[in-house]
């Protein structure tokens, strides 16, 4: 696979942005994988929806863009043994703080981790999280519960 080749067509197809970080190895094709350039894999601040990897087809020496279709779709993908999916395990508060703090970014998936956390630890803990991406979120969380002691638990993890 000839690298520039690829990312020149991620440049021209989804922009400068994305560079390619890994790439990955079959018997017919190369996979060029990009990220976006200032965010980590896990900022869903740098997805895209409908763009797959890069590949390189061995049998015609093609360089092609995926599209989401082509790879549920397509062949590409064959040579990799299935995996079992591990049972879901929500994020600990800790590890959901974590990761908000070192990407500096709210999630939309860690606000659900965090909702499905009160929810499992607080009786009756309705609530709604209103979540503005505007808001600097170190210093600011607006909550509506009538749940004392979940407010309270809110007030303490935001301390620490």
């Amino acid at each position: 696979m000839d690298l520039e080749k690829a990312q020149k067509i991620i440049d021209e197809a989804i922009g400068s942005e994305y560079v390619i970080f890994k790439t990955e190895d079959s018997e017919r094709y190369t996979f060029a994988y990009y990220k976006h350039r200032n965010y980590d894999l896990d900022d869903e601040r740098g997805h895209l929806v409908g763009s797959g990897p890069v590949v390189f087809k061995k049998e015609t020496s093609e360089h092609v863009l995926l599209s989401s279709s082509d790879c549920i779709y397509g062949d590409y993908f064959d040579f990799r043994e299935p995996v079992e999916e591990e049972p879901f395990q929500n994020p600990s508060f800790e590890q959901i703080k974590k990761d908000i703090l070192r990407r500096n970014y709210v999630n939309s998936d860690d606000v659900h981790s965090i909702e499905f956390n009160w929810k499992e630890q607080f009786e009756d803990p309705f609530m709604r999280l209103h979540w503005n991406k505007e808001i600097d979120f170190n210093r600011f969380l607006i909550v509506n519960s009538k749940n004392s002691s979940f407010l309270d638990f809110l007030k303490n993890f935001g301390a620490n």
